[in-house]
C-alpha cells in the first residue's frame, strides 16, 4: 500500500482508518479453512520478548545478502513487527479490505498506523520526535454522500496523558498490539489493532481492530462519535514480497543519468539485458544495495473477517463475512528518495484478494519522469513455501517485460473537488512463464465515483475495486484494493465528471486538507524544541 508510504512520508506522515460502504452483492467469502490450505504450520516464536535493539533492525530500506534481525529466525521477525523503529523515516501498519454486511451491503474498511520521524525535516533537533496521526475515513457509497472523516493524530508523545497536538503511541509484543490514543480535549479517540491469539503475521492468528472518534464530512465541521470493531483471522501467514533476509522491495530504477542533479548509477540496462527484467535474479548477482530506493514490504494476503460493525450517530451496520489485507512496510528516504517523490511520482497498485484459494495477487506500475517505469506483480499464499523467519515465499513473479497494465478506455473520470484525472479501470495481463500462470484481469473501481480521498492536501483515489478475468484459463471474480494516483490539474475542471456528479445529487464541495492541525503543531513544537535547545546552549555556556 504505497499511498502513505511514499506521500505521508515526505508530508508529516498519516495513520488512517478508512470504512467504505454501499449497497451490492456480496461477493467475498470465508473460502477454505486454514487447515485445508497449502501454507506452511505457524512458525514457532518465543512467547517473552527477546529484547532485540530497534538499531539492530537496520536504519535504511536496501538490498543484503546478510540477515538483519528481522532475517534471522521467526523470533526475530516477531520482534521487527513488535518494535517501533524511529530509524526509519516511515514504518506502517495497514489493514484493509472488504466487509460484508448482514443486510447484503459491500463495505470496505482500511485501518493504518503510522509513525513518522521529524528528523528529516530537521535534523537539528535536539531529541528525536515522532508524528503519529490516527484517523478515520467513511465512506457509505451507496449513499453517495463521500468520504467521513476523523483524526486521532498528534506528536508521539508515550507515557504521558495525550493532548490535542500529540497522541500516546504503543507497541507491545505480548500480546502484539498497536495502540494509538489521542483526545479531543473532553473525549479520548483511540485505534488499536491486537493479536488476541497466535503470533503477529503467523498463520491461524486472530487480531481485533477497533477505533472508538468523531468524524465527519470534509469541510462540513459537523462531527458525529464512531465505533468500529472487526475480529479477522489469518489462514495462510505473512508474504516476504521483497529480496534477500531482509525483504528488499524496489519501486524505482535508474538508467545511469542523474536525478534532481545526483549522479546515479545504470541499473535499468543490466536488469532488461542481463537478467531478462528480473531484479530479484540482478541483486542476487550483483549485491547492488538500490539504497533508499524502496521498502521493506510484508503482507496477510487474504484475512477471514469474522466479525464487524461500525457505529456512527445513529446509523448501525456489520456482519459475519469479508475478507481483509495487511500490509507492513519501512521506509527511509534518502536525498534521491526525496526528489522523486517531490516531483511527480505516481502509482497504480492493486492488491488482488482470492479468499476461494486463499491466495493474494500483488500487481502495480510505478512511473517518475526522471526514473522511467517499473512494474512488479507477485502471487503468494497457498503452495508458499517458508523463509527461515517463517514469512512466505511468492509462488510467483513475473519479470518486467511479463507485466502490461493499462488504463480502459473511456474510463477517465475528472474530479470536481480536485480537478485531478484519473483512470479507473485497467486492464491487466501477466504473460505465462516458467512457474508463472497467465493472468488476464480487469480491475474496475466500485461505485464510481465516491472513493477519491485528500490524504494531506494530495488527492488520491482509492478504495475498493472488483476484478474479473481468468487465471492459468480459469475463470476469477471478486474484489481488490486499489491505489490510483491521478493526473494533478494544470487548469480549471473539465471534463464529464460534473453532469455525472450532478446526477447523484452530490453536493460538491472542496476537501480540507487532513493534516492542517497537525502541521501546526509541529511547527509550534519544531519552534520550541529550538528554543529550549538555544536555552540549553546557553546555560552549558
Amino acid at each position: 500500500m504505497l499511498l502513505r508510504a511514499a506521500v505521508s512520508t515526505v508530508l508529516f506522515g498519516t495513520v488512517v482508518v478508512a470504512a467504505v460502504g454501499g449497497d451490492g452483492t456480496a461477493t467475498a467469502a470465508h473460502g477454505r479453512e486454514a487447515s485445508a490450505l497449502a501454507v506452511p504450520p505457524a512458525c514457532v516464536s518465543s512467547s517473552v520478548d527477546p529484547g532485540i535493539p530497534a538499531t539492530d533492525f537496520g536504519d535504511i530500506a536496501q538490498y543484503s545478502a546478510i540477515p538483519l534481525a528481522q532475517g534471522v529466525d521467526c523470533t526475530g521477525f516477531r520482534a521487527y513487527l513488535s518494535t517501533g523503529l524511529p530509524q526509519y523515516d516511515s514504518q506502517s501498519f495497514e489493514f484493509f479490505g472488504e466487509l460484508v454486511g448482514s443486510d447484503g451491503s459491500t463495505n470496505s474498511v482500511a485501518m493504518m498506523s503510522q509513525g513518522n520521524p521529524l528528523s528529516w525535516l530537521d535534523p537539528s533537533l535536539p531529541i528525536p520526535i515522532t508524528v503519529e496521526e490516527a484517523g478515520f475515513i467513511f465512506n457509505r457509497l451507496g449513499e453517495n454522500a463521500g468520504p467521513i472523516i476523523g483524526g486521532v493524530d498528534g506528536l508521539a508523545l508515550p507515557d504521558l496523558p495525550p493532548t490535542t497536538a500529540t497522541a500516546d503511541i504503543s507497541i507491545d509484543y505480548e500480546p502484539w498490539s498497536i495502540d494509538v490514543l489521542g483526545t479531543t480535549g473532553s473525549e479520548v479517540e483511540w485505534i488499536s489493532m491486537t493479536a488476541i491469539t497466535g503470533a503477529p503475521g503467523a498463520v491461524g492468528t486472530s487480531y481485533l481492530l477497533t477505533a472508538a472518534l468523531t468524524t465527519g464530512y470534509a469541510g462540513s465541521g459537523v462531527t458525529e462519535p464512531t465505533t468500529f470493531e472487526a475480529l479477522v483471522t489469518d489462514p495462510t501467514g505473512i508474504v516476504q514480497w521483497g529480496y534477500g533476509p531482509n525483504d528488499f522491495f524496489p519501486l524505482w530504477m535508474f538508467d545511469g543519468t542523474p536525478v534532481g542533479g545526483i549522479p546515479t548509477d545504470d541499473q535499468r540496462g543490466p536488469i532488461t539485458n542481463d537478467y531478462g527484467g528480473d531484479i530479484g535474479a540482478y541483486l542476487a548477482a550483483t549485491n547492488d544495495p538500490m539504497t533508499g530506493q524502496g521498502s521493506q514490504y510484508y503482507s496477510m494476503p487474504v484475512l477471514h473477517v469474522d466479525e464487524w460493525s461500525i457505529t456512527r450517530g445513529g446509523l448501525s451496520v456489520g456482519g459475519t463475512s469479508g475478507t481483509l489485507w495487511f500490509d507492513n512496510l519501512t521506509e527511509t528516504y534518502n536525498e534521491t528518495a526525496n526528489y522523486i517523490v517531490r516531483n511527480g511520482y505516481q502509482w497504480t497498485e492493486f492488491s488482488m484478494m482470492m479468499p476461494e484459494t486463499g491466495q493474494g495477487l500483488l500487481v502495480a506500475k510505478t512511473s517518475q519522469a526522471d526514473v522511467g517505469d517499473l512494474y512488479y506483480a507477485m502471487l503468494a499464499g497457498e503452495g508458499s513455501t517458508q523463509n527461515v523467519n517463517g514469512t512466505l515465499v511468492p509462488t510467483a513473479n513475473w519479470s518486467q517485460s511479463a507485466i502490461e497494465v493499462e488504463a480502459v478506455p473511456g474510463s477517465e473520470w475528472t474530479s470536481p473537488q480536485s480537478c485531478y484525472v484519473y483512470t479507473l479501470a485497467d486492464h491487466v495481463t501477466l504473460a505465462a512463464g516458467e512457474g508463472r500462470p497467465a493472468v488476464d484481469v480487469v480491475f474496475s473501481a466500485v461505485d464510481h465515483p465516491f472513493q477519491e480521498i485528500d490524504v494531506l492536501g494530495r488527492a488520491v483515489y482509492e478504495g475498493l475495486f472488483s476484478y474479473t478475468g481468468t487465471i492459468d484459463g480459469q475463470a476469477v471474480s471478486g474484489r481488490a484494493w486499489g491505489e490510483i494516483q491521478g493526473t494533478p490539474p494544470t487548469g480549471g475542471c473539465g471534463g464529464d465528471s460534473a453532469p455525472a456528479l450532478a446526477a447523484t445529487g452530490q453536493e460538491v464541495a472542496p476537501m480540507a486538507p487532513a493534516a492542517a492541525l497537525l502541521v501546526l503543531a509541529g511547527a509550534v513544537l519544531l519552534a520550541v524544541l529550538r528554543r529550549r535547545a538555544r536555552l540549553a546552549d546557553k546555560h552549558r555556556v
